[in-house]
This record gives structure tokens, C-alpha cells and sequence, in this order.
């Protein structure tokens, strides 16, 4: 086991939405884009055009870009010289290039990068609140080490959180891995509390369909069933029938008496 990984990763659902159901029903997980998820920060790391900030910095990059891309630009006709002059003047407005730079990257981290966004806990008040129906739903974990070497999955591990915004130096030309960690695996401290963990894909060259970001796990993948405290009869029994036909795990959690926590039972 990987230092610090958690054994079991978990996911809140609610019982009344069908594709949050299929999850236990079919094994199925989706691979989020990221323009789905409501932090706006998530997966918004931009290189920092700002620090190309001297004739020299500009020539060097210019230079490196340019060499980077020559043989798609001699193939496809372009002027090597008059590519060089252009960038130039666009970058004499470091603003507009900066978003220019921000809306084309991110747009293409949309329509290739899929993200399964999972938990190292059970027990969060506050994520059964927002993603498990208002203590409604479930919450179902899986086996971290099947589900990160399944190969069904590319990169997997928990987010990192800071106060401090990453800096991302388009200097560098042989950043790629660590720009991709930034983009799905870093966020704000403000959301430490979720201990989260992502497994993630990247769908090159085509963007994916819905049905393409859909990944069906095997079954044994799937360890337990946590029941939020305040579940209705019906999906209890529902839940509970579909887990004992598959000897699944099913804890019934419950507030700690005079203490803001959670606590479990199996059942």
C-alpha cells in the first residue's frame, strides 16, 4: 500500500437519482469533466504567462516554442520568421494573452481529462449533507488498491491542499506530469476536510462521449455500503436486499450521542 493512501475510498450518493443507483446496480462510475464540479478553482491551474517579464525571458521563450513546434509548422506551411513576429506582438499584451492561453487550455481539459472524485472518509457530516441527499443516500467504498492498479483508471491519489496558489512557469517546456497534477490533484485548504481522492483519465486524441466517460468496475472492487442516518425504509431495504445477494459489507451510521460525529454499526 502506497504511504498514506487511504485503504477504502468512498462516494456519496442519493438512492433517488437512477445514475447514482447504478453505481451499486451496475459497478458504474463516471468520469467527471471537470466544468461540471462547483469549485471554480478545480482544475483551473494556469501556466503564469506574467513571469515571461524580460527581453530576454520573451526571446527565450518565443525561441523555445517556436523549435517545439517546427515540424508541424513546416508541414503545414507556415513561415517560421512571421510566426516569431507574431507571437512577439501578442505578447505585448501579457493580459490578453494570459486569457487567451487560460480559455483554450481549460477548454481542452474539459473535453479530454475525466475525473472520479472520491473520499478517504465515511464519517463527514458535511459531505453526506451535499452529496449524500442530506444524510438520506449511501455512501459506497471501494477496494483503493484494486480500483488505482486496476488499469481500468490512469492517474490515482489523494488531493493535495494549500493556501498557496501553484506556480506554473511556461519557461519549462518538461512540465507535463506536474501540470497534470496540479490540474486534478490540488485544491484550496478550504476543502481539506473532504480528505478527497481522485482517479483520473485522460481521452486522447477524441473527447469522450457520455457513455465513453461511463467505466464499469468489477464487482469485488465494491467493500462496503455506509447508510446515511436518515434513510428512508424503502431504500433501506433496497440497499440492504442488492448487498446481501452479493455479500457486501452495510454499516448504519448514527449520531454519537452529545458529540457533532458519526458512528457506525454493520447490520
Amino acid at each position: 500500500m502506497t504511504e498514506n493512501y487511504p485503504e477504502i475510498i468512498y462516494k456519496y450518493r442519493s438512492w433517488d437519482n437512477e445514475f447514482h443507483r447504478n453505481i451499486l446496480l451496475k459497478n458504474e462510475v463516471y468520469m467527471s469533466p471537470p466544468k461540471d464540479f462547483n469549485d471554480p478553482f478545480d482544475c483551473r491551474i494556469p501556466k503564469n504567462h506574467y513571469l515571461i517579464d524580460t527581453p530576454e525571458k520573451i526571446e527565450k521563450y518565443i525561441n523555445d516554442g517556436i523549435d517545439k513546434h517546427r515540424e508541424w509548422l513546416i508541414a503545414n506551411g507556415k513561415n517560421i520568421e512571421f510566426e516569431k513576429k507574431q507571437l512577439k506582438e501578442r505578447l505585448q499584451d501579457i493580459d490578453t494573452y494570459q486569457r487567451e492561453h487560460e480559455e483554450l487550455e481549460f477548454a481542452e481539459t474539459d473535453k479530454h481529462y475525466g475525473v472520479l472524485s472520491l473520499s478517504g472518509r465515511w464519517n463527514s457530516i458535511l459531505m453526506w449533507s451535499h452529496y449524500g441527499d442530506f444524510h438520506k443516500g449511501f455512501c459506497i467504498g471501494f477496494n483503493e488498491l484494486k480500483m488505482r492498479s486496476s488499469g481500468l483508471f490512469g492517474k490515482g491519489g489523494p488531493v493535495t491542499y494549500s493556501t498557496d496558489f501553484p506556480e506554473i512557469n511556461p519557461m519549462i517546456q518538461k512540465h507535463t506530469m506536474v501540470t497534470g497534477f496540479y490540474q486534478t490533484h490540488y485544491k484550496a485548504q478550504d476543502w481539506e476536510y473532504e480528505q478527497e481522492y481522485r482517479l483520473t483519465n485522460l481521452f486522447f486524441p477524441q473527447p469522450p462521449t457520455n457513455d465513453n466517460r461511463v467505466i464499469q468496475i468489477p464487482e469485488e472492487f465494491i467493500e462496503e455500503i455506509n447508510l446515511g442516518m436518515n434513510i428512508s425504509d424503502e431504500h433501506r431495504k433496497q440497499i440492504i436486499t442488492e448487498c446481501r445477494k452479493r455479500n457486501i459489507k452495510i454499516f448504519q451510521t448514527k449520531k454519537v450521542p452529545f458529540k457533532f460525529e458519526l458512528d457506525r454499526t454493520e447490520l
